[in-house]
């Protein structure tokens, strides 16, 4: 029977294969096995041998994986390291080939094939028993939470009575920053998130310090307030920085005394909290256009201020963030995408490099993602480029360097068709992209080996 022709199934030179895609030696992959628990195994021979059976064993003397079928018919396949000419090393350059050793082909990608060399996040299916082949361990550190951990702050700090003022922007983690604050504080109270921006400013003030029965129009009840509901725990405001001069005057009365008085009501009650506030704004901006009290001002800051790093200046935390959800997702993300996702702007941080790769996992057909048309126009996003600080703005001849980058990386990096487009010849655009590379790695300040 002849081999089934589709993408990888048949290559004729090792060549083609070598990248950091392709699956080598002390690799691992998971066995999914037919009503059976999962198992993990790393590739530490340069052969294996893989049989249909009644039930499921390992052979470790022969190197023979066993996996159960229905019926009697019995295929065989081989799992190979082969080795790349003239190389002694087969961690760097040889590549495992999977192969049908009869007439019944296995199932790449949900496509049937006779043999093809594996990549990391292939997915092999041999009757209803799954082989994914998975990115190598210890070679990147991942960071339980990636973008942010409460090492920022000391652990005198976070059990501290202090208040603790946040900036960041628009999804860099604040509220999940405050949570971990108060988890680890040991504090005996509630947590209370209160997002004041929600809120109609005439609503606020009730939902900070309560209100009694009959106090307005509506105050059918008597409510106690976050203030109160947060007492011996934490509560952390956010967007603080919506807050009326009006607002903040009375919130700083509490932060002198910590002593709530409801709406309408005329007895006041000592609260035992701690304030966490949260800005996506620079304070002194505010102060500024005189939409913050100075003397408010100084009382934020007045404990701890943490500020969080957003996305774009830190290709080192997308990388981790895309590790970390390779682990938490069981997929693989292609290297050519994360190294795209690295020159994006990701105006909305890690909450939008989340939505974006839950999305693309939705939307793939298999374990493994790879750089396609719902990514082209993410390195476009100007709306964000708006809001840039003075050292963030690109020079002319930068963002041609960026635009060249895009239209290659659209064109599937082929440098013949991208020239084209641009109007230039190859030798030119590959000189662009050098000079950008070079520009780039002389602009670092943290420069991080990573070997996958």
């Amino acid at each position: 029977m002849g081999a089934l022709l589709i993408s990888r199934s048949i290559i004729h030179s090792l060549e083609s294969s070598i990248g950091l895609k392709g699956v080598r030696e002390d690799d691992e992959f998971m066995l999914d096995l037919f009503q059976d628990r999962k198992r993990v195994f790393r590739l530490k021979r340069t052969k294996y041998k893989i049989v249909t059976s009644s039930k499921f064993y390992f052979d470790f003397a022969l190197a023979q994986i066993h996996l159960p079928v229905f019926g009697s018919a019995q295929s065989e396949f081989e799992l190979a390291l082969v080795q790349h000419s003239g190389s002694f090393e087969y961690n760097e350059k040889s590549r495992y080939l999977m192969k049908s050793l009869g007439e019944s082909p296995f199932r790449l990608n949900g496509v049937q094939c006779f043999e093809a060399f594996v990549e990391r996040g292939d997915v092999i299916d041999i009757g209803f028993n799954r082989i994914q082949f998975l990115r190598p361990r210890g070679h990147l550190k991942i960071s339980e939470k990636p973008h942010f951990t409460t090492d920022l702050l000391s652990e005198e700090m976070i059990k501290s009575p202090l208040n603790i003022m946040i900036e960041g922007e628009t999804g860099t983690g604040k509220t999940t920053l405050a949570k971990s604050i108060h988890e680890e504080s040991a504090r005996s109270g509630r947590f209370i998130h209160l997002n004041l921006s929600s809120f109609a400013p005439s609503l606020i003030e009730s939902e900070l310090f309560g209100h009694v029965k009959g106090a307005f129009t509506g105050a059918i009840t008597e409510k106690r307030g976050a203030i109160l509901e947060a007492h011996k725990g934490t509560l952390f405001l956010d967007e603080i920085d919506s807050l009326s001069i009006e607002l903040q005057t009375k919130l700083l009365l509490f932060l002198d005394n910590y002593e709530v008085r409801a709406v309408g009501g005329s007895a006041t009650q000592k609260a035992d909290v701690r304030l966490i506030f949260a800005s996506g704004t620079k304070m002194k901006q505010l102060i500024e256009r005189q939409k913050m009290r100075k003397d408010f001002y100084y009382r934020l800051t007045s404990g701890v201020v943490v500020t969080l790093g957003n996305l774009r200046d830190n290709p080192i935390k997308i990388r981790e963030f895309c590790m970390d959800f390779e682990k938490q997702n069981l997929t693989i993300l292609c290297e050519d995408l994360i190294k795209y996702y690295q020159e994006c702007p990701w105006p909305g941080n890690f909450r939008q490099l989340l939505s974006h790769l839950n999305k693309k996992k939705i939307l793939s057909l298999g374990k493994k993602i790879i750089l396609d048309h719902l990514d082209h126009d993410l390195i476009n996003e100007k709306a964000e480029a708006l809001g840039f600080e003075a050292h963030q703005l690109k020079s002319l001849e930068e963002i041609k360097m960026d635009y060249c980058l895009n239209i290659f990386m659209k064109t599937d990096k082929n440098f013949v068709r991208a020239a084209k487009l641009l109007d230039i010849s190859p030798n030119t655009l590959k000189a662009l992209l050098g000079n950008r590379d070079k520009l780039k790695k002389s602009r670092d300040h943290e420069v991080v080996d990573i070997n996958l």
